[in-house]
């Protein structure tokens, strides 16, 4: 993607005398055609380019007419440049094209003559502005545009990155950025001058992601990391010297911090996100973002009261197959979504001993078969921008996986969801099937968009198929592989999850650095993504469909302020719901010894099991 500027009207344009010997003159015919690739040459068109290239940059632009938007200056009679602008009718704009000087005759400051004299034609003919597109390698034509009083646009991925390098390239400290709407956005400084935001992290296993994004973007300085495992921080601080390293959760609030990442245990994110919201650090929570109605009216006021900025780390909205889902949604492809699935089948037997330490009172052990469900449903929501009403949840039968795990939920739990337009969503997800399934389909109205399965063809959701009408009922049936790579995916590629939690890092940097595209998960949509599961697992438990409400009325929030029900003990007290609606089952404690023992570093098998004498009953 190129650099793209724009040139508004209002400020004098450049109207300069041309030196000595030098003249205008407009394209007069085919003979002006070799003249015109002399001056596009090493640059624009290759230097071997024909006849053919000036038909494919001029003559197929449909509302270019040569003879009145192409122009040279001349030396002597002699074209050595070139430019052509033209009113673009899909942009209503002036778009400014192929600036290109002789190669003998450039550094002469000439290109200044063919940009005023660009600029001068469009805003006669009504141009509400200028646009053109340029490469960061062609340093002297940005300067030159920078000088002429184009702005940077932010239009892409990237971009305030990408311009703060090419000033810090060019020695200009600053400069005014606007969005591709043509309204305001920031001043954008050079590299050496831009704020870079000071974040800390909460959870030093999890949040290492998170602590690598700063090595890689440059925008951002981890100054601290927190947690009460000394031992992982100790090798976090050989990871990253020079940072700092905490054991007290108010030590991390004390610190000189634009944010926090909490990436500590799943089920305490909300009272640690309501803590830093009123201590003025914006906060990026992994999953979940709460646990039960109480923290989800408490988090949602925090997030109101304090207006600190919040968003929500569900990292399957950035995979590549739902990223682009999102992008291609957003533009119409889909047309009216109609009914969506989500899966996300994760069998976790192997790693469970690494991730719950053997302790039986883990959140992963006694969570609820419903509890880790954004997984799933969450990229449906984040694509199609519907909140759900109301949900049915199924809760899968307990498994011997689960009993070797020490786990007490069920194995997986599913929920049809219905969503304020009347689309329907199967939601399945777990921790206790037998095979991983990451998988989203979409339906709409213009026909299909979905991943890979994990297990087909080594896609998964690094692969999109869509099978779309141009119209509503055209029924082409006509299957493509969506290009899922954007101008960040070999930089997102090396950070683990399929490059979604590059892109979660960097649009919470971008919506902290005040860009209004920033493609984040408010807490609005973090709640649309969790509640769902909270109430399927409610309707399991009463037999009964449930309406799913809707927090951003402060009147809903008053029914629900108490609510504490939820598997976590601590927290729920009489409220306490069973992990599985049927009845905790009896875990053998040696099983929990079992995993407490084994080698933080295998994976267990079930050759372990039996040679080591664990039990598997089934």
């Amino acid at each position: 993607m190129q650099l793209k500027m724009y040139r508004f009207p209002g400020a004098p344009v450049f109207d300069g005398a041309l030196p000595e010997g030098y003249s205008l003159s407009n394209f007069a015919g085919r003979a002006d055609v070799d003249a015109w690739l002399a001056c596009c040459r090493d640059g624009l068109v290759a230097d071997d380019a024909g006849v053919e290239s000036f038909a494919g940059a001029i003559l197929d632009e449909s509302d270019v007419e040569p003879k009145r938007d192409v122009f040279f200056i001349d030396y002597h009679g002699e074209h050595v440049g070139t430019a052509t602008c033209f009113i673009n009718s899909d942009e209503g704009a002036g778009d400014l094209h192929m600036v290109g000087i002789k190669k003998e005759f450039r550094g002469k400051g000439l290109s200044k003559y063919l940009v005023a004299e660009g600029l001068r034609r469009a805003f006669d003919r009504g141009a509400p502005y200028v646009f053109l597109t340029t490469d960061e390698w062609r340093e002297n034509a940005v300067r030159s545009y920078l000088n002429a009083g184009f702005k940077p646009v932010q239009y892409g991925l990237g971009m305030e990155d990408r311009w703060q390098a090419m000033l810090e390239t060019l020695g200009v400290d600053s400069a005014e950025m606007v969005y591709e709407d043509a309204t305001p956005y920031k001043t954008v400084y050079r590299t050496g001058l831009a704020k870079k935001f000071r974040f800390g992290v909460f959870g030093a296993g999890r949040g290492r992601t998170m602590m690598n994004y700063a090595r890689e973007s440059g925008s951002c300085e981890l100054v601290a990391i927190c947690d009460k495992n000394v031992e992982l921080l100790e090798n976090r601080e050989k990871d990253f010297p020079g940072v700092k390293c905490l054991t007290d959760f108010e030590d991390l609030l004390k610190e000189d911090l634009d944010f926090i990442v909490l990436a500590n245990y799943a089920n305490e994110h909300a009272p640690f996100a309501i803590r830093a919201l009123h201590a003025g650090k914006a906060v990026l929570s992994e999953v979940l973002p709460v646990q039960n109605m109480a923290e989800a009216v408490a988090l949602a006021e925090a997030v109101e009261e304090t207006g600190v900025p919040y968003a929500y780390a569900e990292n399957y909205c950035y995979m590549p197959g739902p990223k682009k889902m999102r992008e291609l949604y957003r533009a119409g492809k889909l047309g009216a979504f109609e009914y969506g699935e989500g899966e996300y089948m994760h069998n976790c037997e192997s790693i469970w001993h690494n991730i719950t330490g053997g302790d039986p009172d883990h959140w992963r052990n006694t969570m609820s078969a419903f509890y880790y469900g954004t997984h799933s449903l969450g990229p449906v929501l984040h694509v199609t921008g519907l909140r759900p009403v109301r949900v049915m949840g199924f809760e899968g039968p307990y498994n011997a996986r689960m009993r070797r795990m020490g786990a007490l939920g069920g194995p997986f739990g599913a929920e049809l969801v219905t969503l304020e337009n009347g689309a329907v969503v199967k939601s399945l997800y777990g921790v206790g099937p037998a095979r991983n399934s990451i998988w989203y389909s979409l339906y709409g109205s213009k026909g299909r968009m979905e991943t890979a399965r994990e297990d087909a063809e080594n896609g998964g959701t690094g692969k999109l198929y869509c099978n779309l009408d141009e119209h509503e009922g055209d029924n082409a049936c006509t299957v493509v592989e969506a290009d899922v790579t954007d101008d960040l995916s070999e930089k997102a590629a090396a950070a683990g999850h399929g490059g979604s939690d590059y892109h979660v890092m960097y649009n919470f940097i971008e919506k902290l650095r005040g860009n209004k595209n920033a493609d984040v998960v408010d807490v609005w949509e973090a709640l649309d993504m969790f509640l769902p599961a909270l109430f399927a697992y409610r309707s399991v438990l009463e037999g009964r469909p449930q309406d799913i409400p809707d927090l951003r009325d402060k009147a809903e929030r008053d029914k629900w302020r108490g609510d504490v029900a939820c598997t976590d003990k601590a927290v729920a007290g009489a409220a306490l719901q069973p992990s599985y609606s049927k009845g905790n089952p009896v875990i053998p404690p040696e099983t929990y010894e079992f995993i407490k023992n084994f080698p933080r570093d295998k994976h267990i098998t079930g050759a372990d099991r039996k040679e080591l004498g664990c039990p598997v009953e089934e």
